[in-house]
């Protein structure tokens, strides 16, 4: 579901789709559009809350951010590589989040996804979750003929040497918040503010870079979606 204002909407959608398929046990997904960093996370709580109260097993909140860059609960600032007074100058918002990992960028053109889901019914395996949403992202890059895969000892997805996806998660009470990040056309000259994720040897790469050219995030979106239906084996309701 596509929501024209995301912070004054989503509770009522939400509440509205809890009515409409309450006894249906599908996962919830909603399109926020381009949303700011703090917003967003506004409404991951309010997301955690219902989670949490048992009126759905999980969200899904598909969005791209303004510029920003999040450090990590590692709280490392030392890949930071532009002062704050110039990242103010070039319109980038810093903001210390409690996700896992270190430091990196969201943009206009980058796919964000806020999976909030209760692990009870996964599990309790987080690993298992990460490793999920690693295989939704190679999934979806095989669609276009492209080689993802893992690189031992860190999250994410990457093409050969270069990082084109990055997961950071915070669970609390075995409730799953932030989730993933899929470089699609966002600009990378962003990315030279930061050593993104800590990695010197591993620099970042996009669709649009790879495929030399633009690709509608839209059409992204229908195939993270899709794969998550089929990857953890859910129904998903709009």
């Amino acid at each position: 579901m596509k929501i024209e204002n995301p912070k004054k909407n989503i509770s009522a959608l939400i509440e509205s789709s809890i009515k409409k398929n309450r006894n249906a046990n599908k996962i919830l997904y909603f399109d926020l559009g381009l949303i700011g960093y703090d917003d967003a996370y506004r409404l991951q709580l309010e997301v955690f809350k219902l989670v949490k109260e048992n009126y759905v097993p999980g969200v899904i909140l598909l969005l791209e951010h303004c510029p920003v860059i999040t450090i990590g609960n590692n709280k490392n600032r030392g890949n930071l590589l532009s002062s704050e007074a110039i990242l103010k100058a070039r319109n980038i918002d810093l903001v210390q989040s409690n996700r896992g990992g270190d430091v990196t960028f969201h943009g206009p053109g980058q796919l964000v996804c806020y999976p909030i889901f209760n692990l009870e019914n996964l599990g309790k395996d987080l690993g298992k979750f990460v490793y999920n949403l690693e295989q939704i992202i190679i999934n979806v890059l095989n669609n276009y003929e492209i080689e993802g895969r893992r690189v031992t000892g860190i999250r994410g997805v990457f093409v050969n040497k270069n990082k084109i996806a990055s997961v950071g998660l915070h669970v609390k009470k075995w409730i799953t918040l932030h989730g993933f990040s899929f470089n699609v056309d966002v600009d990378l000259d962003y990315f030279k503010n930061i050593i993104a994720c800590g990695l010197k040897d591993h620099t970042q790469t996009s669709l649009k870079k790879i495929l030399d050219k633009k690709i509608p995030i839209i059409d992204v979106k229908e195939l993270v979606l899709q794969n998550f239906s089929s990857v953890f084996n859910i129904k998903l309701c709009r």
